[in-house]
């Protein structure tokens, strides 16, 4: 089994449910935007991470989105880069994004 790119994507109504959700997100995915996050991870670890979120959110008021993704080095950006953002490719090697 590989490891799979993976963009989570979430709105969520209660500030406090935000928060815990931000934290859990933030131990296996790479904040992309606001509520935008990258994780690379086996897919056996993204169904437990989505286990967990179940236990967080709301159904009747959040919005939780999972999309398999190209890595992230194949991304195509338009606009403001962050400039303190580096990107590491599986070998460990710097890529350009």
């Amino acid at each position: 089994m590989h490891k799979q790119n993976f963009l989570i994507c979430y709105d969520i109504t209660s500030p406090k449910r935000l928060q815990r959700l931000q934290r859990l997100v933030s131990k296996d995915g790479f904040q992309l935007q606001y509520s935008v996050y990258y994780a690379t991870l086996y897919p056996d670890a993204m169904d437990k991470l989505i286990k967990k979120i179940q236990t967080i959110i709301n159904p009747n008021h959040d919005d939780v989105r999972v999309y398999v993704v190209a890595p992230l080095e194949q991304a195509f950006v338009v606009g403001k880069r962050c400039p303190d953002v580096m990107v590491f490719g599986e070998a460990g090697e710097r890529m350009q994004w």
